[in-house]
């Protein structure tokens, strides 16, 4: 797996390339809301947080306690700058050392972050260790193998290899997880409306905030956003955006 620097450079670009509606927000809240049911939450574990993006929304959709949890030093300092919240707190951590008591957690939130994760065996022994018995973990990513739906990936083919390349599967979460104990509760597709147009989706990705395009080149990179441009050019009706994205929940044992 080729490491990416966050506190280089992305965490410049970050916020504003990876913002997202408030409607795109909310169809994430409301998925977990829907595999809680009836059940409170007092704490929630947000890891590999960046800054900060989901860490409010989740405090204030469920009115809990939020541990936002990054690695990366510039990230958290943009997100305490842009996303404060009298109800989040950011701290230094990583997947195998998260900064927590035991059973602190009723569940935990790992967005785009699964395939930053070195050993996923350890992310899965320390995550049963903070959540409590019976909790949910929620893994919002994209894997090797499920592409088809990201829209970008149509102009940037190197980027697309990349990603399968360093991408885990589902079924190599699962199993890491499963090793643990853990237990496998769906996966679920969920399609957000990421850019109101083409042209909008160009000038995001312009800004080079993912960090797939860390793995390319400056070239190569340069012609995906040559071909992008082209096609945003001759879109003569502004059409949404869509991709979709795996949502796999897995549950904790009860003991």
């Amino acid at each position: 797996m080729t490491p990416v620097d966050y506190d280089r450079d992305l965490y410049r670009t970050y916020r504003a390339g990876r913002a997202l509606a408030s409607d795109t927000g909310r169809l994430w809240m409301d998925a977990i809301a829907a595999h809680l049911g009836r059940r409170s939450a007092r704490a929630i574990l947000d890891l590999g947080a960046g800054t900060g993006r989901f860490s409010g929304m989740l405090a204030d959709t469920f009115g809990a306690r939020v541990v936002a949890v990054e690695p990366s030093a510039r990230m958290r300092e943009e997100a305490e700058r842009h996303g404060a919240n009298r109800d989040v707190v950011y701290l230094s951590g990583a997947a195998d050392a998260i900064p927590a008591d035991d059973g602190a957690f009723d569940f935990a939130f790992l967005s785009m972050v699964i395939h930053h994760v070195g050993d996923l065996g350890a992310c899965a022994r320390e995550l049963r260790r903070v959540l409590e018995p019976g909790g949910l973990v929620f893994i919002r990513n994209t894997f090797a193998g499920r592409l088809d739906r990201v829209r970008y990936f149509e102009f940037f083919p190197e980027a697309r290899a990349a990603d399968e390349a360093r991408l885990p599967t589902v079924e190599s979460v699962r199993a890491a997880f499963a090793g643990h104990g853990f237990e496998l509760v769906t996966l679920d597709t969920l399609e957000q409306e990421i850019d109101w147009s083409l042209a909008a989706h160009y000038d995001r990705i312009k800004q080079r905030a993912l960090s797939t395009f860390a793995l390319i080149t400056d070239a190569q990179f340069e012609a995906g956003l040559t071909r992008m441009r082209q096609a945003a050019e001759s879109e003569t009706t502004p059409t949404p955006v869509l991709e979709g994205i795996d949502l796999l929940v897995l549950r904790r044992p009860k003991n």
